[in-house]
């Protein structure tokens, strides 16, 4: 590996920002060295959980790409730099590198720093997933949570599927000759 082939990675981007995925070794490094920050005090522990947070939250970690040191073996100096702009230097191999995919952007411009805070309760059920809900009033989005939705659609399709009606369905699978309904059913 040449330094030349590190400078054609980042030919044509204004910025040297790097990504990947959470589930690989470079994470585990990375992780490590925000952590060796924090004991020995370059980084406070709470600029710390919230990068890694935001790691967590994106799925993926990113650190900036400053330069190569070294001639024959070289190695590539990076940063972890969080939302507040404090730095951590940290040390990749060429290949390490190599291996890492380009941001589009900077993390800041990319937003990849907030926090996506999802609002309870507010959701919005997609109409191209093909399932008619049989129940017209309530709508689904006020009476149940996205994962109890796709419970309760995944349920209707079973039922659908199995070519009986709702009552002798559920006593197939229920192993029983009666079912009481109560009064909201």
């Amino acid at each position: 590996m040449e330094k030349s082939d590190i400078l054609d990675k980042f030919s044509g981007k204004s910025h040297k920002w790097l990504a990947d995925s959470l589930d690989t070794y470079l994470a585990e490094k990375v992780i490590l060295k925000i952590d060796e920050s924090v004991k020995s005090g370059l980084i406070k522990s709470r600029s710390a959980k919230s990068l890694i947070n935001s790691f967590k939250d994106q799925e993926k970690f990113w650190i900036k790409f400053i330069k190569t040191v070294g001639r024959k073996n070289f190695y590539c100096l990076c940063q972890i730099i969080d939302a507040e702009n404090n730095k951590i230097e940290i040390e990749l191999t060429p290949q390490e590198l190599m291996n890492s995919h380009v941001l589009s952007g900077t993390p800041k411009s990319l937003k990849l720093y907030s926090k996506n805070k999802k609002d309870k309760g507010i959701w919005n059920k997609s109409n191209d997933d093909g399932f008619i809900d049989p129940i017209q009033y309530p709508p689904a989005e006020e009476e149940l949570t996205e994962l109890g939705y796709e419970m309760y659609k995944e349920w209707e399709l079973e039922i659908q599927n199995s070519g009986m009606s709702r009552e002798e369905y559920k006593k197939k699978l229920f192993n029983t000759s009666v079912i009481y309904k109560c009064k909201a059913w």
